[in-house]
């Protein structure tokens, strides 16, 4: 895992993550969140597994499930699309505030 946190009026995420990130997110996360609602900035989050999509999905479970409510920004395509599936934004403790449509990289 090659993850930055930092305070940008929300915790921004810069890096690429893998399946073994949902733990140390939460725990970054907490570190450098400063109070009040919790926002991440995920324009610089790389999710380039399903494994790390399902890492990253389990900690905006936990995250929403500890502060009530998280905001997402810029979230990548295939995680807004899993929180979306698995009915995670329904009750609006998940937002999702302009979500990225990544581009796919197939051979063909």
């Amino acid at each position: 895992m090659s993850l930055e946190l930092r305070w940008e009026g929300g915790v921004a995420v810069d890096g690429d993550a893998d399946d073994t990130t949902a733990h140390a997110v939460v725990a970054g996360v907490e570190a450098v969140h400063r109070g009040g609602p919790l926002r991440l900035l995920l324009y610089g989050l790389d999710l380039d597994t399903g494994g790390a999509t399902v890492a990253w999905h389990q900690a905006v479970r936990t995250l929403r499930d500890r502060h009530g409510r998280v905001v997402l920004v810029d979230a990548p395509q295939m995680l807004a699309h899993s929180l979306y599936k698995v009915g995670d934004l329904a009750d609006g403790r998940v937002e999702l505030v302009t979500p990225r449509r990544d581009e796919g990289t197939t051979a063909n």
